[in-house]
């Protein structure tokens, strides 16, 4: 009897060893071609098997849809580790990295834990291809990933196969055998003669999807077609073969790259939906139903004759289809994919009306292209329909750091609303005072301009806006408020006044967005000139004021001055305990985007104490451009880097980068990132022997600093300092300041000197027994557990214990995290 059972599956004794292996190593890498059967094969083994999976199939190459379903994944068997990874984001910078790495390893995963990533080829992340290298690496316990694609695994796969972290199956694993080819027959209940088989060999060359297309036309017609092309046989065997109903329902859907049965229903608008779906999915092997995901999937070879038919459909019909996915998404509230789709029919009035309903808060970098595009491409007639749309992309472009895009949009806004008929008066205040709103950026650094702004929405809104996220930071990241605002010398007391009298009526506006930033600066100022007293005052003010609105960036600015406070004081425990606590409250509350601003704030306190090893490695590296750091933060970072340039004796390199220093700083401007780099600048003058302008570059920091009186840039750089500026008292320059800096400098000192050397005494041996240490430098060179266990003669159990006793002792959760406490080790 001839079995015509679409759902046979054919696995091969061969490919079966090969998979079996999977929980012999972190990462099996499956490779192949399309239409090879990677996936059936692999979801068949991992069952038969009862392996714990987690499977996810990549359906394009957004990195931000993709790892939003890697965090639902691990949600099973982690919720708050989940959460957590969600809150990271994807790891686009060394931060991020480390700390997503940490929180998978904390993940306790059941026997046999298999992550699948199905059509990984699709993504084309460096970003996720290093994330994923470094769990590997890591050797997470009963977690194994599996990995199947089109092309091979990031540029290490080969590094990694050599040193027994990766499994290869690749393209041959797969490819039928002449023996194979009569076997998968026999299972059909197919007996085929030796000239067809000879053909079958031939013209398929053991390529699984051919025979399985040349054999449901055997079944179908008794003999074996000789077609051209593959598209011809899949015409012929099985397009042609269903109604014209379920043609017509196929070319709807295909659109999809997977659906559920309410996509379905929803696209194609009959009832019939789902007993299509179910006699195709019974009948045909190119589509099958995943009950526990309750989505159908269409295999890749299908899909691609599908749409190749779709295209052929007239204009109307594609956009019919289009539009409703485009609403689709919108109702399931999938901003990005809605606008794609609304794009395609050049539907810009739904395109801009899904962002209105999204507010924006889809958008990603790595949509700014296409959004860019999009408003590039829509009809001036439309957007003056959608102004909220408007604000929302201007916005973006401000973060996206489009200064001249962003400048355009907000004079082609101004122009919208001015346009607006008189009988739409309320309409009209409510987008002017938005729109005002939005213009402080434009005015950015400039406390006064910023106000008038403010004053004139004030004046034209009826409520709160609705267009500033209270959430969102205030800061750009920056640590320090007085650093942002502190622009012109002379004035420093005049804008801290004004900006106690804005941040008010800027907070009733947004609902309390920002609140405690006008304490922070007054408090900073009192700092700067060594009022110490008063600092801590007003600075529990800052406080309380930014907690009791959740103003998570003005209360880490808070938190970072009074550190400073305490370094003045000499309270080491104090600095060190918060420095910890803070960070871990940052993970604890899921707010990553904030560990760049707390990294910049622990890098400025131990290069204070001359601890440039403890200065976070991104810092120190002057790894600007690949973390998530804001342009307005850019000043700030470069005073913490060329601090620990300093200490390090890097003179050279930093006289080189003193300009771009400069440039950073004199933007808009931030007078603070000047009198540093100049300070720096006069020090590695000074060390190279320099010193005529040595004494040149400190007068210039000087002539910033005195009008203001601000004296502890300088007293914080004193141990380079103390001998040129008392030659330049000594000509008669600026003895007041000077005067004021030599009387806090000896008490301030002598506590960096204690504080230092307790520091350095207490990190001066690390808690980990010989075993253990050797075990250490092993991991940090880059070795397997089970290399490691195979040249300790130890079992690779016993490495795992020890593994996990020295993160205890450390108190830390990854390898990246013990390779980078073993080399600072070795450097002290």
């Amino acid at each position: 009897m001839v079995k015509n059972d679409a759902r046979t599956i054919y696995m091969r004794k061969s490919i079966n060893e090969a998979l079996n292996k999977i929980w012999e190593y972190p990462l099996t890498v499956v490779e192949a071609p399309m239409g090879y059967g990677k996936t059936t094969t692999v979801k068949e083994h991992l069952k038969k098997n009862h392996a714990e999976v987690l499977w996810q199939t990549l359906l394009d190459e957004s990195i931000t849809v993709f790892w939003n379903g890697l965090c639902r994944l691990f949600r099973r068997l982690n919720p708050d580790a989940a959460a957590s990874l969600a809150g990271v984001g994807v790891p686009s910078n060394s931060v991020f990295l480390e700390e997503a790495v940490g929180i998978v390893e904390g993940i306790q995963f059941p026997a046999r834990t298999t992550l699948v990533l199905d059509d990984y080829h699709l993504l084309s992340s460096t970003d996720v291809d290093r994330f994923f290298e470094l769990l590997v690496r890591a050797e997470i316990p009963n977690l194994h990933i599996v990995i199947v694609s089109r092309s091979v695994f990031g540029e290490n796969m080969e590094e990694l196969a050599l040193k027994g972290y990766c499994w290869v199956i690749d393209k041959s694993y797969f490819v039928l055998s002449r023996e194979d080819i009569v076997e998968y027959c026999r299972l059909r209940g197919v007996i085929l003669n030796t000239e067809e088989v000879d053909f079958l060999v031939s013209y398929t060359e053991g390529w699984i999807s051919a025979v399985y297309l040349c054999l449901l036309g055997y079944l179908q017609d008794g003999r074996i077609e000789h077609q051209v092309s593959l598209y011809e046989l899949i015409d012929k065997v099985v397009y042609r073969r269903i109604s014209a109903e379920a043609r017509e329902f196929l070319l709807t859907i295909c659109i999809f790259d997977n659906f559920t049965l309410e996509q379905a229903e929803y696209l194609w608008c009959q009832k019939d939906a789902e007993v299509l779906l179910r006699r195709l999915a019974a009948n045909n092997a190119f589509i099958r139903y995943d009950r526990a995901a309750g989505t159908y999937y269409m295999h890749n070879i299908f899909t691609s004759y599908l749409r190749k038919m779709f295209n052929r459909l007239s204009l109307e019909q594609k956009k019919a289809v289009w539009n409703k996915a485009g609403k689709w998404y919108v109702n399931a509230g999938d901003c990005i994919h809605a606008l794609d789709y609304f794009y395609k029919t050049a539907d810009f009035d739904n395109l801009l009306a899904a962002i209105e309903f999204d507010k924006g808060n889809s958008i990603w970098s790595e949509h700014k292209e296409k959004l860019i595009q999009y408003f590039g491409d829509c009809p001036v007639k439309i957007k003056r329909e959608h102004l909220q749309a408007c604000l929302i992309y201007a916005i973006n472009l401000f973060s996206f750091n489009e200064m001249e895009l962003f400048a355009e949009q907000c004079e082609e806004i101004g122009r919208y609303i001015e346009a607006l008929p008189g009988e739409m008066e309320y309409e009209k205040n409510q987008l002017s005072g938005e729109f005002e709103l939005l213009c402080i950026f434009t005015k950015y650094n400039h406390i006064a301009g910023m106000y008038e702004h403010i004053q004139r929405a004030s004046c034209l809104l009826k409520g709160p806006s609705e267009f500033i996220d209270k959430n969102g930071s205030w800061t750009f990241g920056s640590p320090s408020i007085l650093y942002m605002f502190y622009r012109e010398g002379g004035q420093l007391e005049q804008e801290v006044q004004e900006m106690n009298e804005a941040i008010p009526h800027y907070c009733r506006l947004t609902d309390g967005h920002g609140l405690g930033a006008e304490s922070v600066m007054q408090a900073e100022r009192y700092y700067y000139i060594g009022d110490f007293e008063n600092a801590e005052i007003t600075l529990h003010k800052a406080l309380y004021s930014a907690r009791s609105q959740n103003q998570t960036a003005i209360e880490l600015c808070a938190l970072f001055l009074q550190l400073r406070l305490a370094v003045v004081k000499g309270e080491l425990g104090y600095v060190m305990n918060n420095l910890r606590q803070t960070r871990e409250e940052i993970k604890h509350r899921g707010l990553y985007e904030y560990l760049h601003t707390w990294d910049m704030c622990e890098g400025f306190v131990f290069s204070y104490l001359n601890m440039t090893k403890k200065v976070p490695a991104w810092i120190a590296n002057g790894d600007l451009q690949g973390q998530s750091i804001l342009f307005p933060s850019y000043a700030f970072f470069n005073i913490v880097w060329g601090k620990a340039l300093l200490n390090s004796g890097q003179y050279l390199k930093l006289i080189g980068l003193a300009e771009t220093f400069v440039d950073h700083a004199s933007v808009f401007p931030n007078l603070l990132g000047l009198v540093y780099t100049y300070i720096y600048e006069a020090v590695a003058k000074s060390k190279l022997g320099h010193q005529e302008k040595a004494r040149l570059f400190l007068e210039k920091a000087l002539a910033i600093a005195s009008p203001d009186q601000v004296i502890m840039p300088f007293v914080e750089n004193g141990e380079y300092l103390v001998a040129m500026l008392a030659e330049v008292e000594a000509g008669g320059h600026y003895p007041e300041l000077i005067s004021r800096i030599r009387g806090i400098f000896p008490p301030f000192e002598k506590n960096r000197k204690t504080m230092s050397a307790e520091l350095s005494s207490g990190g001066s041996k690390l808690s980990l027994t010989e075993r253990e240490w050797t075990i250490a430098e092993l991991i940090t060179a880059g070795m397997t557990n089970r290399a490691i266990g195979t040249k300790l003669h130890i079992a690779e159990v016993t490495v795992k214990k020890a593994l996990q006793n020295i993160y205890a002792k450390l108190g830390i959760n990854s390898r990246t995290a013990l390779a980078r406490i073993i080399i600072e080790h070795r450097t002290e």
